[in-house]
């Protein structure tokens, strides 16, 4: 529950609507030594900047780079440890939007402060050159823009086969095994919408009102997805993720059950919109060209991707090379 928490502040809570990377400075413009940053996809940022070595502090809930892990642990999203903050002597401190109550906590403390709005696919590529920029890296900042931007470039996969028209999709986030009503799903204004429309597939709730509705399994039945998509925040036991998928073969009625095509995506980066979105891009492509195979043969799958998709073409900076993928559980897809 406390990852579902943060997961969704990561994904919705980006602060006033059209907030971006560039965000002010307060404070003085020297280029910071001792940084804290107070949010997973910030943290993920700044390293793969190269900034690692000047990075004194994270938030609780980082999982990546592993060296990350290793830095004093400063608290939640919105309840970080002030005294803990100021001990470490940060001369910069970068948040996200929606923490604007710590910034002017940390702004009365004497701290530097830097707020990066991060939600689309073009908010990441931003904030790396706005950190960069920042933080004296502002040609990594340039470069890790530069491989977003072409390793995140829309690629679209073709129609579904059954239709002719674009893969009709549903992107459920952290539902919890035998949990079938108030879901919580992505809709339209979100990088995983995003992300989908750059690969030629529909989002069934992008037309939802705000980013992340919970929504009902009559409307879902309603919208008849063709895929569906089960994202996680963290990797999930194989036994937990067939009840997963076996919750949706309880609605035989829905085309994404009658050809099986039902993928859970759990991983570290699956909910940071950071530098790892291209993991994410080419998980989401292996599902929906295994739909598209499945409806073409008419021959449904077991809903286990074996990680056959291509791994991206240049890993984002600090993260390995994906290589060939395997299954750890029931439609998971893994580096």
């Amino acid at each position: 529950m406390v990852l579902l928490v943060v997961a969704v502040c990561l994904l919705g809570c980006g602060g006033r609507e059209g907030a971006s990377g560039d965000e002010a400075t307060a404070g003085t413009a020297a280029t910071p030594q001792r940084i804290v940053t107070l949010a997973p996809n910030l943290t993920e940022l700044a390293f793969a900047l190269g900034l690692g070595p000047r990075v004194v502090g994270v938030s609780d809930y980082v999982t990546w780079p592993p060296e990350a892990t290793k830095r004093p642990r400063l608290g939640g999203l919105f309840d970080p440890s002030l005294e803990t903050v100021v001990g470490l002597e940060p001369d910069l401190a970068i948040l996200l939007p929606s923490q604007s109550e710590v910034a002017t906590r940390l702004e009365h403390a004497g701290i530097d402060t830097l707020t990066v709005g991060i939600e689309s696919v073009e908010d990441v590529a931003r904030a790396a050159r706005t950190i960069g920029g920042r933080c004296g890296a502002e040609a990594a900042g340039r470069e890790l823009a530069e491989r977003l931007h072409e390793e995140l470039a829309p690629r679209p996969l073709g129609r579904s086969p059954r239709t002719g028209r674009p893969l009709r999709v549903l992107l459920s986030i952290d539902r919890a095994p035998g949990r079938t009503e108030s879901l919580l799903v992505a809709g339209p204004g979100t990088y995983l919408d995003e992300l989908l429309t750059r690969l030629g597939a529909e989002n069934v709730f992008a037309d939802a009102p705000v980013r992340y509705p919970q929504v009902g399994m009559e409307e879902i039945l309603d919208r008849a997805p063709e895929v569906i998509l089960e994202l996680r925040a963290e990797p999930i036991a194989p036994d937990a993720g067939e009840r997963l998928l076996d919750d949706w073969r309880r609605y035989p009625t829905l085309p994404a059950v009658q050809h099986d095509a039902l993928t859970l995506i759990a991983r570290s980066y699956t909910m940071v919109p950071g530098p790892r979105l291209p993991l994410l891009y080419n998980r989401l492509a292996q599902a929906l060209r295994r739909s598209q195979e499945q409806g073409a043969t008419e021959e449904a799958g077991p809903g286990i991707d074996q990680g056959s998709g291509n791994p991206p073409r240049r890993a984002p900076a600090a993260e390995p090379r994906a290589g060939a993928a395997t299954a750890s559980g029931p439609g998971e897809i893994t580096p």
